[in-house]
C-alpha cells in the first residue's frame, strides 16, 4: 500500500482555501491522506520602524540586542501560533469534506528546503501559483511556486484562487519522454478515475504523430479514461489555451521544466506562459 501523503502547501493567502478544497478532492481520488504544510520563513520579521542609531557604548549595545533577540521571540511566537490555528481551521475544513486522514506540519524555513525533506514522503504536492508576497508585488506566477516545481521530482498540482473539480483534463503531449511518463502516470493514477481527457499535440502535422497521438488515446480509453486526441498547427501556447476552452477541459497536464540549461532556455518559458495564460489547475509533470 501506497502510504505517501498528498503535501498541500499554504500561506495566509486567499489561495490557501483552494489548495485545502483541491487536496480534499485529490484526497478522495487517490484515497491518500493529506498533510497541510506551512512554512514560517526565518526573515519573516519585518523592521520595527524604531531608530536603535543612538544606542552607544557596551551596556546600551547589550540591552539593545537583548531587546532585539526578545522582540524576534515573540514575533517568532507569535507567527507559530497564528498558524498552528490556521492550520487547524484548513485540516477541519479538509475533513468535513469527507478527508479520511488529514495532519498538518508547522515548519521554519523555506517551503522549497520543507518540500525536499519530505520528498521521500510525498505523492503530489499541491501549491498555490501564488502566495503572499507574489500578491503583494503583482507577480503572476510567485517564486516560491516556481522554484518548487523546478527542485521537486515529484507531480505538483498548481492551483489558482478558486476550485472546482474537473471534469475533463486536456493533456499536453508532445511525444518526448517526459509526456510518455505522463502517460503512465495517468494509466496508474486513480486521480483521472471519472474524467475524460484530450490529447494535443502541437507542430506540423505527420503520419508518425497523428497514429502515435491515436496509440496513445485508445491505451487510455481501454484503461476507463475516455480520450480523444487533437494535432494542430502554431504557437503552442496559443493553441494550449485555445485547445482548454475548445474541448471545454477544466484542469491541464504537462510536462515541466526540466534541468537542462539548454532545454530550460527553449522549454521552460513555455511552461512559466501557460501558466501564466491559464486559470484551470495544471498537473506538472517532471
Amino acid at each position: 500500500m501506497d502510504e505517501r501523503k498528498i503535501v498541500a502547501c499554504v500561506d495566509r493567502s486567499k489561495y490557501a482555501t483552494a489548495v485545502a478544497d483541491c487536496a480534499s478532492w485529490v484526497s478522495r481520488q487517490i484515497n491518500a491522506p493529506v498533510e497541510f504544510l506551512h512554512a514560517i520563513d526565518r526573515h519573516l520579521e519585518q523592521g520595527s520602524g524604531e531608530d536603535h542609531s543612538g544606542a552607544i557604548g557596551f551596556d546600551a549595545q547589550e540591552n539593545l540586542l537583548n531587546k532585539l533577540l526578545s522582540s524576534d521571540s515573540e514575533k517568532t511566537k507569535k507567527a507559530r501560533d497564528q498558524g498552528r490555528l490556521f492550520l487547524n481551521e484548513l485540516r477541519k475544513r479538509a475533513l468535513d469534506h469527507g478527508v479520511a486522514q488529514a495532519d498538518s506540519r508547522l515548519r521554519h524555513g523555506t517551503l522549497v528546503n520543507c518540500l525536499l525533506e519530505l520528498q521521500n514522503e510525498t505523492r503530489i504536492a499541491i501549491i498555490g501559483r501564488r502566495g503572499e508576497t507574489s500578491e503583494a508585488s503583482n507577480r503572476d506566477i510567485g517564486r516560491t511556486f516556481e522554484a518548487a516545481v523546478r527542485a521537486l521530482n515529484k507531480p505538483v498540482l498548481g492551483i489558482h484562487d478558486e476550485f472546482k473539480v474537473p471534469a475533463r483534463f486536456l493533456f499536453a503531449f508532445d511525444g518526448s519522454a517526459v509526456s510518455k511518463r505522463g502517460v503512465e502516470t495517468v494509466l496508474q493514477s486513480q486521480l483521472f478515475k471519472g474524467m475524460k481527457g484530450t490529447l494535443l499535440m502541437c507542430g506540423e502535422k505527420n503520419n508518425s504523430g497523428i497514429k502515435l497521438l491515436e496509440e496513445v488515446a485508445q491505451t487510455l480509453s481501454e484503461s476507463g479514461v475516455p480520450t480523444e486526441f487533437s494535432h494542430v498547427q502554431g504557437d503552442v501556447v496559443s493553441q494550449m489555451i485555445q485547445g482548454l476552452e475548445i474541448h471545454q477541459a477544466d484542469m491541464l497536464v504537462m510536462g515541466a521544466y526540466t534541468h537542462s540549461p539548454l532545454r530550460k532556455l527553449f522549454f521552460g518559458s513555455k511552461t512559466e506562459d501557460m501558466l501564466r495564460a491559464t486559470k484551470v489547475p495544471a498537473l506538472l509533470l517532471r
